[in-house]
């Protein structure tokens, strides 16, 4: 009998509402597509035909064997203006600025930057509450996943999610990039160092250096 052991990543989701988990599923499914779907709550039709058509593999209601340390949450995005405002409303707070009795959610809501100053392997996760700065390569099947902003500095062939104030990135031909749930297309990546963020309610990327843009 031959026997083979997988380590294999698994998101739990609820299911309040078929409409709201599918639009969840559509904003992070560059993200989760290689994850097993770990589904709590009343099942549906609609939802089942949504997951299989995707392609994606999922169990419900199921208890799985999960490990007590080690657990994560992943910084994904609900679609939708008001959790992107929401999103970035929580990281622009001053430290005095937070009234007494708020101090809770407000350390919740950040944390340090985060450094990583290695190599990504494809399968190695970076998910942080808080800004990511990657100096070295993020190599196809790795993914880092932020609900501050992004700094990549290395070439990027994996994946990286944003749901900060920008992401700060070098052109990218391979991997996915989105920003507060939105896919953006790697054609418009040409700069030495493009700058990712929103002005107004639009999505722009712009060179981080004007000198670059004109001479383009």
């Amino acid at each position: 009998m031959k026997c083979r052991q997988y380590n294999v990543k698994v998101f739990e989701v609820g299911v309040e509402d078929p409409e709201s988990f599918i639009e969840f599923i559509e904003a992070n499914y560059i993200l989760i597509r290689n994850h097993l779907l770990s589904i709590k709550g009343e099942k549906s039709e609609k939802v089942i035909s949504y997951l299989e058509d995707k392609g994606l593999r999922y169990v419900w209601n199921m208890e799985l064997p999960l490990p007590k340390r080690g657990v994560e949450e992943l910084c994904l995005v609900s679609p939708g203006v008001e959790a992107r405002d929401e999103s970035r409303e929580r990281m622009e707070p001053e430290p005095e600025s937070v009234e007494e009795g708020d101090e809770e959610e407000y350390g919740e809501s950040l944390e340090a930057l985060k450094i990583v100053g290695r190599a990504l392997r494809s399968g190695q996760y970076v998910e942080h509450n808080g800004d990511v700065l990657s100096t070295d390569r993020i190599n196809s099947g790795a993914k880092i996943a932020a609900l501050g902003s992004v700094v990549a500095l290395g070439k990027v062939e994996g994946d990286i999610s944003s749901a900060g104030e920008c992401i700060i990135i070098t052109p990218v031909k391979r991997g996915n990039i989105l920003f507060h749930g939105t896919k953006i297309e790697n054609e418009k990546l040409i700069y030495p160092l493009n700058i990712i963020r929103y002005r107004g309610d639009k999505i722009t990327v712009e060179a981080i250096d004007t000198k670059q843009s004109k001479r383009k």
